[in-house]
């Protein structure tokens, strides 16, 4: 059976994947080619996707002749062991049985890489990992897993079949195929030199090492190998101003200037005209073919390897208005353009977003739009509304001619009296050499938490880059917010703006008193919406009461090397549409970058974080509730956390009351289980960016 080991398993994005189950019309992200044809090679050759590369790894499993389809585990080592399988339980302990055998273990309780140690410290050979609950298993072994046997994971099904025929022979081989292989994101399209268009909702908080560039793409089964690295990702500085998706336009700059056929861009009035005659325009992309309406669950995956088009017919803003009025809060701003196809039927689809609206004028094809998102796909009452590249002429020149610097950066969250400091990039991309000066703008509500230094940016040569400083001094609790504004001496060398985001919590007393039994080194803080509160029941803290669209923070810092550990739970709602970034999830955030996230029904399960290194750490636990939610209706749950200086017991150590082990991760379905109750880590919902969504909350295509 194929699977996929990614490149990148340690994964800081925030991908946007809801879908709203109320029988109002909703709205969600993603986008496909529904209806359309498949391309000839070659004529678009400045189409791009947006992709994620990773090795295939083939896994096998053979009993007595007798094939079972198998999974992998990430940092599983690979290879081939046969021998006679024996019955390990859970593998909780070391199985007197197995030496030189195939260890066959349940899932449950522990984690997998405990389970494989286990087999390997008793002479096992190999391990098989059965599912404790209907369905398969995708997990890690984490990458700091230091066995050398091949572990595999099969069904509850299967494992029942094996567990009745032990002592058979049973034959494991992982293998590693080359070369790598790419899946899609987004679309893309290239405008000239290094420099591509997106959705914003494609690359919201996500690194530029995660993705690559494929420009000129057709098939996407055969070319990994062309793919370009991304340097910086500019999003529009207004992405989601005043309106869902409004400003929905993402630049992304490569690392090196490609020779390749770029496509022109049309003006904003021409477009308003082309819009008001109902010109015909294309879509191009890779997306889902599979029309649905809007109150209907997605179905199934369909998105092409082949590069697909359809034609379609743009809408006057007007038109659009009086098409989407039956659906709550939709604004079709001057950002937007809509498309549709007379009758239904075709469009565009989840898998399609990013990628170009074009049409063909006297001056050849040029790019109208971008695909943003929609209600349901390819809906005869709903057309398709994409972003109007003609009203970002401006914008797009300040990045990819002018005076760039990153659009939106957020602090991490931040204790009251510490003092955060970042570098952001500044690049001046234009052919002149400048003098620039930065002032900050707060926001009206917020205090002037916020300071700069730009000594080594206030004069810059062309095509060179600086680093401006920003500090965030958190003496006020709240959210505060202000803008970086540049100024150039040089009157035709266009600027751009970035926006500074922070939130500081304040020191919490009690919490400190519930888990830390009084040590002086360990500090715990509490805000956002609500602050966390104690459990009155158990020696535990719950998640403040918020609603839709709100989030409650607890958060530990400490100084010092060593490793955390912490028992964990959960109650929200589930969307199994969306396992690789619910929006109701209990998240913990180590060191500013997502280590985990647990949702749905979780009971109690411990964690361990190993590993810190000497100095300043901060964890945070972050339970977010979705915008969806109009009361409070989940709650997460923290217990048992202790702290273990890795030379010194005596510092920094927190009371290690005993762990609640009696529940079994079968509280929750395979989707939903992201604890380390078994490790299936929502990390690995990178996999599920096979079918990406970015068409929703209105449906993103």
């Amino acid at each position: 059976m194929n699977n996929f080991l990614l490149a990148i398993l340690t994964f800081t994005i925030s991908l946007p994947l809801t879908h709203a189950s109320s029988d109002a019309v909703s709205l969600s992200a993603t986008t496909k080619i529904v209806g359309g044809e498949l391309t000839t090679e070659g004529d678009w050759p400045w189409m791009s996707a947006l992709v994620y590369t990773y090795a295939e790894t083939t896994t096998s499993l053979v009993v007595d002749d007798t094939t079972y389809d198998s999974n992998y585990f990430s940092y599983s080592p690979t290879g081939q062991a046969s021998a006679a399988m024996v019955d390990c339980g859970i593998g909780d302990s070391q199985c007197l049985a197995a030496s030189n055998k195939i260890c066959l273990i349940r899932r449950g309780e522990i984690d997998f890489s405990v389970k494989a140690n286990n087999c390997q410290a008793s002479g096992g050979l190999g391990v098989i990992i059965y599912n404790n609950i209907t369905g398969d298993i995708q997990g890690t072994l984490g990458v700091n897993f230091s066995g050398n046997i091949p572990v595999i994971a099969v069904s509850q099904s299967d494992g029942v079949i094996l567990l009745n025929n032990l002592n058979s022979i049973a034959t494991i081989n992982i293998s590693i195929q080359d070369p790598s292989a790419q899946g899609l994101v987004c679309g893309a399209s290239f405008i000239g030199e290094k420099w591509l268009l997106t959705a914003a909702h494609c690359v919201e908080d996500i690194s530029t090492d995660l993705f690559k560039v494929n420009i000129g793409e057709y098939n996407l089964a055969d070319g990994a190998n062309k793919t370009k690295t991304i340097s910086r990702i500019y999003i529009h500085p207004e992405y989601n101003e005043g309106a869902d998706f409004n400003n929905d336009i993402a630049i992304l700059e490569l690392t090196e200037t490609i020779e390749n056929a770029a496509v022109t861009l049309i003006d904003f009035a021409d477009s308003k005209t082309l819009a008001q005659e109902n010109s015909t325009a294309t879509v191009l992309g890779w997306g889902n073919i599979i029309a649905y309406g809007s109150n209907e669950e997605s179905p199934d995956s369909s998105l092409q390897d082949t590069l697909q088009q359809v034609e379609l017919s743009l809408l006057s803003n007007d038109e659009c208005q009086e098409k989407l009025a039956q659906v709550d809060n939709i604004d079709i701003t001057d950002s937007m353009i809509c498309a549709a196809f007379d009758g239904g039927g075709k469009g565009s689809c989840q898998g399609d977003s990013g990628g170009p609206l074009l049409v063909n004028t006297n001056l050849g094809w040029q790019q109208i739009g971008i695909v943003s998102y929609g209600i349901g796909c390819a809906q005869a009452e709903f057309p398709d509304v994409y972003s109007r590249v003609g009203n970002f002429t401006d914008w797009i020149t300040s990045i990819t001619q002018g005076v760039a610097i990153e659009s939106n950066y957020d602090f991490v969250i931040t204790g009251q009296y510490i003092t955060q400091t970042t570098y952001l990039t500044v690049n001046n991309n234009s052919d002149l050499s400048a003098n620039l000066t930065f002032t900050l703008q707060d926001d009206a509500t917020s205090d002037s938490n916020f300071s700069l230094n730009s000594d080594s940016c206030t004069s810059l040569a062309a095509k060179q880059s600086c680093q401006l400083q920003v500090n965030f001094d958190a003496s006020t609790i709240g959210q505060h917010n202000t803008q970086v504004i540049i100024a150039s001496n040089e009157v035709s060398i266009s600027t751009s703006i970035a926006n500074i985001s922070a939130q500081a919590i304040a020191q919490n007393s009690a919490i400190k008193a519930q888990l830390s039994s009084g040590s002086t080194e360990l500090h715990w803080y509490s805000g956002g919406d609500q602050n966390w509160q104690l459990d009155p029941s158990d020696a535990a803290i719950i998640s403040g009461d918020i609603t839709g669209n709100q989030e409650s923070s607890v958060m530990l810092t400490f100084t010092g090397a060593g490793s955390l550990s912490f028992d964990w739970a959960v109650s929200c709602e589930t969307d199994i549409e969306a396992i690789d970034n619910p929006d109701d999830a209990l998240y913990v955030i180590v060191d500013g970058k997502r280590y985990d996230f647990i949702y749905g029904e979780v009971a109690y399960n411990n964690i361990t974080i190993t590993d810190f290194p000497e100095g300043y750490h901060q964890v945070t636990w972050l339970y977010k509730q979705s915008a969806l939610v109009s009361e409070s209706e989940g709650r997460g749950y923290l217990k048992n956390v202790v702290f273990t200086p890795a030379m010194d017991s005596s510092v920094n150590t927190l009371v290690n009351t005993s762990v609640d082990s009696s529940t079994d991760d079968a509280t929750a379905t395979t989707t939903e289980q992201i604890s380390s109750g078994g490790s299936v880590y929502s990390l690995l919902g990178l996999l599920a960016l096979l079918n990406l969504l970015p068409r929703r909350l209105k449906q993103v295509v």
